[in-house]
């Protein structure tokens, strides 16, 4: 069984608590589900992944040709606060684009 693997075209990072901050540039997905120490509130972050239609037909059209097959997305942790073996990361489409966007996470001013 052959692998194709097809990367993202572009991605980003969103924060519940910075509804406007643009991450596009960040080397680093986060993906979280903490308590703001600051305010009390609950913050999420959420991390949304373009990948190219043309490179996904591709592979589906010319090289599979039929065949039957699989797909699957593969992320790698760097690190790892408070996840235990039992939790769920749940993967969605998105209805919309996005600019990807020339921010990172800690950069003052914010890039929105």
């Amino acid at each position: 069984m052959a692998v194709y693997k097809i990367f993202p075209t572009k991605d980003a990072t969103i924060y519940s608590q910075y509804p406007n901050k643009n991450t596009g540039l960040d080397e680093i997905l986060s993906v979280s589900i903490e308590d703001a120490q600051d305010s009390g509130n609950t913050q999420a972050s959420r991390v949304l992944v373009q990948f190219s239609d043309t490179e996904i037909s591709d592979v589906i059209t010319n090289k599979i040709n039929g065949a039957s097959w699989s797909a699957s997305l593969r992320l790698y942790a760097s690190v790892i606060n408070g996840l235990n073996s039992n939790t769920t990361i749940e993967i969605y489409p998105i209805s919309g684009s996005w600019n990807m966007g020339t921010g990172k996470y800690a950069y003052n001013p914010e890039y929105t």
